[in-house]
This record gives C-alpha cells, structure tokens and sequence, in this order.
C-alpha cells in the first residue's frame, strides 16, 4: 500500500485546512462519535489512473480509521439499473476492494443515496456515530447524494475528495464547490493527507 500521508494543518484536533472551514465544525474530534461511510457501488467506477488513486487513498483511509477507533462503513447499491452492464474490469475492481478495504460493516443500499433502503442510518445511529467521512466511487452520484442526504438528517459531513473517483472528471471541482457553497451548505472538503493527520496525531 502506498503511504500517501502528508504534512497538513491539523490544530487542535480539527482539520485547519479542511474548506470552508476547520472541519469538525464543533471543533470536537473524537473517533468514537466518526465514521467512515465508503459508497462502492460498481457501476460509478470508471477504469483509470484517477480510480486506481482514489482507491488507494480509500484503503489507506479505512486502515487508519478502524486502527484509531473510526466505524468503517462499506455501502454497496443494488437498485434495477436498464441498460447498464457491469465491465468485466468493474467486477474486478469491486473484488479488489472488498479484499483490501478494512470495514467494520457491510450494507446494502436501494439507490444511488446510501440513506435510501438501507440499515445505515440504524447502524450509524446505535453507535452513536455522528461526523461522517464520505468517499468512495461516483463522487457526482453515490458520494454526494449519500453527503447531501446525510447533512439533512443532521450529520456533520466531510467529503474526502482525492478517495472519491468520479465518472466525469470535469464535474469534481463543481461537486466540490457545492458541498463548500455558503460557508458549507452541505458539510466542508479535505484531502487524505488530512485525515490521515487528523486520525493518527490524536491516537
């Protein structure tokens, strides 16, 4: 595994650097209360160096995460998708990750929000987990409808973006910009090399 940690700016436990602002935002880390929700659902991973990178940076996250305390979380989706077929190097890819990934829970989801027809509100709730990390595949679709859907029922949401590949790389900055929208509409946005810092300067 690659180590893709970094010097970042993590003061005081929150991550100083994290936009629009230092994330968490009640500026209270504790990994009891995190989680790590990974949307891996196949048919939003695009083969490609920019996937193989994410991926990594994913696996190193949900190392990290479940070796500090952190709830690892691993959603996949199985609505009736017409027309669309899994690429024989998708299935791989789904393979690849689910012996890689470090998870604590497997679930399943009805549709592209992790939310929808799933435990994971139940679990998240059980274990008293209430700041999420968002990554994984489709960070136009699966990580930004899990965010946003999140964010409504009151979580406090960070997007991971360099562990979230995405189907159209042109739409990364905007679906960035809209979590960040309004000192944070949505939640703030952080790197790997952040979280990592985060996650083991307080272990």
């Amino acid at each position: 595994m690659n180590d893709v940690r970094a010097t970042a700016s993590v003061k005081g436990g929150v991550i100083a650097t994290a936009t629009p602002y230092p994330w968490p935002y009640h500026a209270m880390y504790d990994p009891s209360n995190t989680a790590l929700v990974a949307c891996l659902d196949p048919t939003w991973r695009l083969d490609g160096n920019d996937s193989d990178v994410a991926d990594q940076n994913l696996v190193a996250l949900s190392h990290v995460c479940r070796q500090a305390g952190v709830l690892v979380i691993n959603v996949t989706s199985t609505p009736v998708r017409h027309g669309v077929t899994l690429g024989e190097r998708s299935t791989s890819a789904a393979a690849i990750m689910n012996r890689q990934l470090d998870v604590d829970v497997t679930l399943e989801s009805g549709a592209t929000d992790s939310f929808y027809a799933s435990r994971l509100e139940a679990v998240l709730r059980h274990e008293k987990r209430t700041d999420l990390l968002l990554a994984g595949w489709g960070l136009e679709g699966p990580v930004h409808s899990t965010l946003r859907a999140a964010n409504d029922r009151g979580y406090e949401c960070l997007l991971v973006a360099d562990a979230s590949s995405s189907l159209d790389t042109s739409l990364v900055k905007n679906a960035c910009s809209m979590v960040e929208f309004s000192g944070g509409i949505f939640g703030a946005v952080a790197s790997t090399p952040e979280v990592l810092e985060l996650l083991t300067s307080t272990t």
